[in-house]
């Protein structure tokens, strides 16, 4: 069936005069589909991914070059050279004059099967109508190839007609096309094919996408030159009871409401959601945006997101051979004094009980009051070490991890580590764990170790993962540091010294950033594991497999670095994800 489809990409070009002069697609979507994927310049989208450093090198590794060999795309670049030949033209060439004006992907979400409707507008009859005696022939011969009689012979014959004298084919009950002039229209529902030739044929917009107000708001929302974006009318679906149980169900949730929860309110108060994605000089950027204002953001979320004057995060830590580093607000002082307006009956008696609980193993105050002295920043960083720590090794080797939190109040900082060195000697009569404690430029630094010479509890570590982590604490200045190994803290003390700059500012309360370096310094200090799976999954030779690892490795390193940002505009809420490929700048000392 795959070899009709890669047939039907090249085709659905039918010579029927223009009936319109306009030059956006979503003017040619009925206003029926509320899911609308839009590529300006579609040219400009395949070249920029193309273009790609790490679409390059992906092409030299082995699981990269098998895809490309496959059946189906062979087969693609089959029928794409025999186009170019007979039309005389490269594809970049080809494309613009197919669909340079625009392409709209409109589908209505809520419904089984959903009805889809493809919009494809090009610039150059001419090369249309050349193009539609070859595309024809092609989609006919390749029909008649796979043709196999029987009772559904019928649905695997191509069946012309016209609609309002518009000429359409059909195959089956899922394939319906037509053009109208050099706009390509391709559905899976012929009810979706004829509204969109309804809209080609009365010369109106009124009853289009492009004439409603949401998708232009979305548009401008957007703002810049995007490669495709996507427009999601939401007012509708907040309609639907299952969307409104959804928004209740999340806020009786305690997790979600501690996690997702102003991003999820941000959704309810938007009446659309809008994407786009964008050519950067560096590589390439996504952006999800909610016209959800920053003003209307309910007053029991500012444990999301800080008043007005104060930083929404604090600069992302990235000491010698990172790997992953996130910084995020999440204030749990407000979350306590406003517990009341956040949770749920069921839940605060829940709450309120833990913190009588917790609170018989605090010396000097409760668990409440400890929230309240917390602060409300937060990082998490890991890097990659070669550091052994016990003679003994894990069965899988994981990067160091360490978890620096705020405090407002230095008391926070002492009865924190009190709390931690009384957890301790508790695991200590279970596990055997023993302290130390060392002292490493002014910070004093309490690190637990497991015994090598006997078995965990209950045999509840086959793989030994423990010797991963020598559990860790300390206080750094106003920072309380809990990492997997005392040799990252010692790492961190200057970094958490410094007084963050305005270039390292911030206005996401969320983010996170990976480093293709730190990556594939890790696979290169330990492939074993990679290396075995490898030989298990490919059969392949422990050579091959080593040289295969190798190649990851080094593709990993152009990779850059990926991130991603949650930020509480004064305008909009923002989900933006951001890919910079090339040489990482991770530290590589």
């Amino acid at each position: 069936m795959y070899q009709r489809w890669i047939a039907f990409g090249l085709t659905f070009v039918f010579a029927t005069p223009m009936l319109a002069s306009d030059h956006d697609p979503l003017l040619r979507m009925p206003r029926e589909a509320n899911l609308v994927v839009v590529v300006e310049q579609p040219r400009k989208l395949v070249e920029t991914l193309r273009n790609l450093d790490a679409y390059q090198s992906a092409q030299t590794l082995p699981q990269v070059r098998e895809a490309l060999n496959s059946t189906t795309l062979r087969r693609f670049y089959q029928l794409l050279g025999y186009y170019e030949r007979a039309l005389g033209t490269d594809w970049p060439q080809l494309l613009d004059k197919l669909a340079g004006n625009g392409i709209a992907f409109g589908t209505v979400t809520g419904t089984d099967p959903a009805p889809t409707l493809l919009v494809m507008q090009g610039t150059d009859e001419q090369t249309t109508t050349e193009f539609v005696k070859l595309a024809l022939k092609a989609l006919e011969e390749e029909v008649a190839r796979q043709a196999t009689g029987g009772a559904n012979a019928d649905d695997s014959k191509l069946r012309h007609a016209t609609y309002k004298g518009c000429e359409t084919v059909h195959l089956g009950k899922e394939f319906h096309a037509a053009r109208v002039g050099a706009v390509l229209y391709i559905a899976n529902q012929e009810v979706a094919l004829q509204k969109g030739l309804d809209l080609a044929v009365s010369k109106s917009s009124n009853g289009s996408v492009g004439a409603l107000a949401s998708p232009k708001a979305a548009r401008k929302l957007l703002g810049g030159e995007p490669l495709a974006w996507v427009w999601f009318d939401f007012a509708k679906s907040k309609e639907s009871q299952a969307t409104k149980d959804f928004f209740e169900a999340t806020r009786k949730d305690f997790l979600q409401t501690i996690v997702l929860g102003s991003s999820i309110d941000a959704v309810r108060r938007s009446d659309f959601i809008t994407a786009g994605l964008y050519g950067t000089s560096a590589g390439l950027k996504a952006v999800l945006k909610l016209p959800a204002k920053r003003a209307d953001l309910p007053p029991e979320f500012v444990l999301h997101a800080p008043p007005a004057g104060q930083p929404a995060s604090l600069p992302l830590l990235e000491p010698k051979g990172v790997v992953y580093s996130q910084s995020f607000y999440l204030d749990f002082g407000t979350l306590w004094i406003d517990r009341k307006k956040l949770l749920n009956e069921q839940q605060l008696k829940d709450f309120e009980k833990a913190d009588k609980d917790i609170s018989k193993l605090l010396p000097g105050t409760t668990f409440g009051k400890l929230l309240e002295m917390s602060g409300p920043y937060h990082r998490v960083v890991a890097v990659n070490t070669v550091e052994k720590l016990y003679d003994k090794s894990p069965d899988v080797i994981y990067p160091a991890a360490a978890l620096v939190t705020s405090m407002r109040d230095p008391q926070f900082g002492k009865t924190a580590t009190s709390a931690l060195r009384a957890a301790g000697f508790v695991a200590s009569t279970q596990t055997g764990v023993k302290m130390s404690d060392e002292t490493c430029d002014g910070v004093k630094i309490v690190t637990y170790r497991f015994p090598e010479d006997k078995p965990f509890p209950n045999d509840a570590d086959p793989g030994n993962l423990r010797f991963n982590t020598a559990p860790s604490f300390a206080v750094i200045g106003e920072h309380l540091v809990v990492a997997s190994r005392p040799s990252l803290i010692k790492e961190l003390i200057p970094e958490l010294r410094k007084t963050p700059g305005p270039a390292k500012s911030s206005t996401a309360v969320w983010r996170g950033k990976g480093y293709g370096h730190g990556a594939a310094e890790f696979i290169r200090n330990y492939p074993d594991a990679l290396i075995t799976n490898t030989v298990l999954t490919q059969g392949i030779g422990l050579d091959e497999a080593k040289k295969q690892v190798r190649q990851i490795s080094d593709w990993l390193q152009t990779l850059g670095n990926p991130t991603l940002e949650i930020d509480h505009q004064t305008d909009a809420y923002e989900l933006k994800f951001e890919w910079k490929f090339g040489p990482s700048v991770a530290k590589q000392k």
